[in-house]
């Protein structure tokens, strides 16, 4: 059973749930997502603990009684039985933020240069890139990533819409798909007033396109899982 089907199966299970027990199960799934452990046997343990909630629930026996009064305790005693997550994993986790976010970056800067293009106006500004623009957007996205995934997680769990980038973490959606490109227009004018700082490059709206479309496919080949 992969990750997302497993997710999905927890999704299911908490739909049949009372809302006590509910609201007190989806802590304890926020505890655990948000844990540095093996997400395969982490998501493996919520189904049977939903499984055990349901059986429990259906013999009017609650949450707080089957698993005690606080779902924090609860869930920081049963994460500690669990492998933590292998090294290369966050890793990967850490090198794919900034690799999508520069993705982003040029996609937006050769968008930008063509619209200059066919307006017939100078491309010497939108065609030099800042190497602290580049500096700035790849650390800048996982701090701004990781402090996200914090402030969303109870909303998107309530939404049954999983951010599996921190998670099952090569997913993307929408609402983080926005935040980058916020994010990176504020960087690019950032870059733009203090690119003297260091070198700046010179590249042309195909090359931004070509290196856009590299990184996509870098991280479908690479970053992507089933």
């Amino acid at each position: 059973m992969t990750i997302k089907a497993m997710i999905k199966e927890n999704n299911r299970l908490r739909e049949q749930m009372t809302p006590g027990n509910k609201d007190y199960f989806e802590d304890i799934v926020v505890y655990f997502r948000t844990s540095d452990v093996d997400q395969i046997q982490s998501e493996q343990l919520l189904l049977e603990l939903a499984h055990q909630l349901l059986e429990a629930q259906e013999q009017g026996i609650n949450a707080r009684q089957l698993f005690g009064p606080n779902a924090e305790e609860y869930s920081r005693i049963k994460v500690q039985i669990l492998p933590k997550r292998k090294t290369i994993e966050g890793i990967q986790y850490y090198v794919m933020i900034p690799w999508i976010a520069l993705t982003i970056f040029f996609f937006m800067e050769s968008l930008v240069g063509f619209v200059a293009q066919w307006l017939g106006d100078s491309l010497d500004n939108f065609n030099r890139i800042s190497l602290l623009s580049l500096i700035i957007i790849a650390l800048g996205s996982v701090l701004l990533i990781e402090a996200v995934t914090k402030l969303l997680n109870r909303n998107t769990e309530r939404a049954e819409e999983e951010k599996e980038t921190r998670h099952t973490k090569p997913h993307l959606n929408l609402r983080m798909i926005v935040i980058y490109v916020v994010v990176t227009l504020i960087i690019m004018m950032i870059g733009y007033t203090f690119r003297n700082l260091l070198p700046v490059f010179t590249i042309q709206p195909w090359v931004s396109l070509l290196i856009s479309v590299m990184g996509l496919l870098g991280w479908r080949l690479i970053f992507k899982r089933k």
